[in-house]
């Protein structure tokens, strides 16, 4: 089991790893491409569903990310936490997203996914729970949404 400690830990790392604030402008919970079009251009570890909808990680334009939940951090502030791969090619269509699991999140940054917006809610100060942003530097900014 983790500590407290080591979450936030990785969690400073993850935040560390390139990442932009540019938040997904469309997402569906609950489903994960069928068939992808690429491999993963960038795959971030131990991170907030949050964090996976509100930045793109890659260099050039990301079209899309998949976030898969990985429980053992379900008790943190932030929760889910887990695995967010990001995507430069074109994204899956809405028949192509047919690996239905509960545990999968599909964020977009155009209109395939079946909710407008990101759907998640904000990032969260994993030692507190305070609502924030993560500068591409890593430090995490309290209270604020405008992080670069």
């Amino acid at each position: 089991m983790f500590t407290l400690h080591k979450l936030l830990a990785i969690a400073a790392l993850a935040l560390t790893a390139s990442a932009t604030l540019d938040p997904a402008s469309s997402n569906t919970k609950g489903k994960c491409p069928g068939t992808y079009n690429c491999s993963a251009s960038k795959v971030s570890t131990a991170i907030q569903a949050a964090e996976c909808s509100h930045n793109t990680r890659v260099h050039g334009t990301q079209t899309f990310a998949v976030f898969v939940t990985d429980h053992q951090y379900d008790s943190f502030h932030g929760a889910p936490y887990g695995t967010c791969s990001a995507y430069t090619c074109t994204a899956p269509t809405s028949a192509q997203m047919t690996d239905v699991d509960d545990d999968c999140w599909t964020f977009f940054w155009g209109d395939e996914g079946k909710e407008s917006g990101y759907g998640t809610g904000c990032i969260k100060d994993p030692s507190d729970g305070t609502c924030g942003c993560g500068n591409s530097d890593g430090a995490f900014v309290k209270g604020s949404d405008s992080c670069v």
